[in-house]
């Protein structure tokens, strides 16, 4: 009866989904005072602009209405008090790799091509990973996209994971970049973040990672999913690491804060929509763990797993604002309380995976204990969101993801042990 009236409540939700306080999203040139709407309308009530002086990346504003928006933005933004420590365009001297992932499903991957296929940076290629090849939904959906940059590789055994490593096993760039099908990169994201790499002359920097924004503010479950945080983005470079790093890389940002169990967990570095890796890199800490994931029973993890094994590896991870990639969030309530519970549900997983590794590790965790509780409590800002009518209840569906992830991470483990698969 319970799971009847919570589906008859998702379904009321959804149809009800389509947001009063929806808004345009925009970029803003102070340079030019040039403006390029992203989606929505100059009706909308509310509109989120990305505020930038050419490539790079000044502030991020919410403001009421729509209208005259470079004249009102100009007058308010506040103005950057540095420059970046790495030379613009300097990272067309390497050659690059960007893996998408599907399982063909996702009417949006043909745009999520076209744009990894328009970076601005010199020497790439683009490599699709169908991750159900028996249901020819991926082929199907890019017919139309046509160039010799292009290619799409099959990786029938369920997972992100799987497929991500698919797709560095068939890419040949000196960096390998990953985003997803659900969103359209910055015509500079990939040179953004080549550029980090090739300013570090002596090859500390493992990864790096770039900011993501809505691609649409339409719908009650994309604000939503924005009040609650949304994808990590600060709007000033940001360094990673576990030990001493020169006084190059170190100037690269200001040294990174992590949450209440990092390095364990890395949420804040970044997320898979939008990172890099160099090729030796991943080469020397292995492939995306297979038991971690969508398409896993896990749901997510993997990503921010890569991150702490790079860090562990002694590498530094950047995160550089300049990277944009516009991402499309769930448009219903449902599908982001799906989401809410992988979050949960792979963040869990992935402390249950270090302390596998490392029992030691158990004892700053009980330390830390008190620091997480205070974060999942009740009106929090991570489990209330900025907004007064985000649902309580998301923070409870992630609370109960955090409790069932280690015992999923067990069985997903058994999963690939007997290498079957899980769907």
């Amino acid at each position: 009866m319970m799971r009847r009236a919570e589906r008859r409540s998702g379904r009321a939700e959804d149809r009800a989904d389509l947001d009063p306080l929806r808004a345009m999203v925009a970029e803003v040139d102070v340079d030019t005072a040039k403006m390029r709407i992203v989606s929505g309308e100059h009706s909308d009530p509310r509109a989120l602009v990305l505020v930038r002086r050419g490539r790079r990346v000044v502030d991020l504003v919410e403001v009421v209405g729509a209208h005259d928006l470079p004249g009102r933005i100009l007058g308010s933004t506040r103005v950057p008090t540095a420059e970046r420590a790495w030379a613009p365009g300097g990272g067309r001297c390497l050659s690059a790799s960007i893996v998408i992932c599907t399982v063909g499903t996702n009417p949006l991957l043909p745009d999520a091509v076209r744009s990894a296929l328009a970076q601005e940076a010199g020497r790439i290629e683009v490599v699709v990973v169908d991750n159900a090849p028996g249901t020819g939904g991926t082929r199907r959906l890019l017919r139309g996209v046509e160039d010799p940059r292009l290619r799409i590789v099959e990786e029938p055994a369920a997972g992100l994971s799987r497929a991500r490593n698919c797709g560095v096993a068939h890419s040949h760039g000196e960096v390998v970049a990953f985003t997803d099908d659900d969103a359209v990169t910055d015509p500079a994201w990939l040179i953004e973040l080549l550029d980090v790499f090739a300013a570090d002359l002596s090859g500390e920097v493992g990864g790096v990672t770039g900011i993501t924004l809505p691609a649409q503010l339409r719908h009650r479950s994309q604000r939503f999913f924005e009040s609650r945080g949304g994808f990590p983005k600060s709007l000033e470079p940001t360094v990673w690491a576990l030990g001493p790093l020169s006084a190059r890389v170190s100037a690269f940002g200001a040294p990174g804060a992590g949450g209440p169990l990092h390095p364990l967990t890395t949420a804040r570095i970044g997320a898979g929509v939008s990172m890099a890796f160099r090729r030796e890199v991943l080469r020397t800490v292995g492939p995306f763990d297979p038991a971690l994931g969508a398409g896993t029973r896990t749901l997510g993890g993997e990503d921010m797993d890569m991150f702490a094994r790079v860090l562990r590896s002694g590498w530094a991870i950047v995160q550089t604002p300049d990277s944009v990639v516009f991402h499309t969030h769930r448009p219903t309530v449902t599908g982001l309380r799906r989401q809410v519970h992988g979050n949960g549900t792979g963040s869990a997983a992935l402390v249950t995976k270090s302390l596998i590794e490392d029992p030691r590790r158990l004892i700053p965790v009980l330390v830390r204990l008190p620091e997480v509780r205070r974060r999942l409590a009740r009106g929090s800002e991570r489990m209330a969101g900025r907004d007064a009518d985000v649902p309580s209840s998301l923070g409870h569906t992630e609370i109960t993801g955090l409790l069932r992830g280690p015992g999923l991470y067990l069985r997903s483990r058994l999963d690939v042990a007997v290498g079957g698969g899980y769907r």
